[in-house]
């Protein structure tokens, strides 16, 4: 007889146990009983692209009827900005949520402590399409109370752009071996974070606020070499 109504025992052994350790070729356990739930933690990792790139336009096109294109590359800039703060601190503050208790225990697991067990888990890669609308819908609302209804389509367009460069750069560290220097310095660095110091190192996409609030770290794991951290 399963022990929750709702999660999986294969779940609770994962959360509530000893650790795992990263395994390259492991795919993450069944969350949810049922089928619904379940597949609405896991999405393709082309997805977000498929998603959003239609709203990215709508408030492109949005954003060139209200401004003049200088002000507008500024809006789109500061939106990407705002994206990299939301992603270090999401991934700092939220996915590594201390497992204090069992309830977050089995919470953190669920939310990011599975990709840490199952890095190469593609099905767990991006994030759902709930969890990726939810947060942009909140902040196409902050957007609209701080600076008015115009400026929300820009800001809201360099955040989405923002997130895709997020996605295609935490697919890449864990699913290519990039050619160029800037994109085997990206992947090292990420890779540090699962390999060496999960502490540091939040910012994927841009180690900006990794520099501001001292958690970059400049040490060299093993386990980052691209023969060890990247399938064949």
């Amino acid at each position: 007889m399963a022990r929750h109504p709702v999660l999986t025992d294969a779940l609770l052994d994962a959360a509530l146990g000893p650790e795992a350790k990263p395994d390259l070729q492991a795919r993450s356990p069944r969350f949810f009983h049922r089928p619904l739930y379940e597949r609405l933690t896991r999405a393709h990792w082309a997805s977000p692209y498929l998603l959003w790139a239609g709203p990215i336009a709508v408030c492109l096109v949005f954003g060139a009827g209200a401004y003049e294109p200088a002000p507008l590359a500024l809006l789109v800039a500061g939106g990407w900005l705002v994206w990299t703060f939301v992603e270090y601190w999401l991934h700092r503050g939220f996915f590594h949520l201390a497992p204090t208790t069992p309830a977050r225990q089995v919470t953190s697991f669920i939310v990011h402590r599975h990709h840490h067990v199952a890095p190469n888990d593609r099905d767990r890669l991006v994030a759902t399409p709930l969890y990726s609308g939810g947060l942009a819908l909140l902040l196409f609302g902050v957007y609209g109370l701080a600076l008015g209804p115009d400026a929300r389509w820009p800001l809201l367009a360099g955040t989405l752009l923002g997130y895709l460069a997020y996605e295609w750069v935490h697919f890449v560290a864990h699913h290519r071996r990039p050619r160029t220097a800037l994109g085997r310095a990206v992947r090292r660095r990420h890779l540090r974070h699962h390999f060496g110091d999960r502490a540091l190192d939040f910012g994927i996409s841009s180690p900006l606020w990794d520099l501001v609030f001292r958690t970059y770290s400049k040490k060299h794991a093993p386990e980052d070499m691209p023969d060890r951290a990247c399938p064949p």
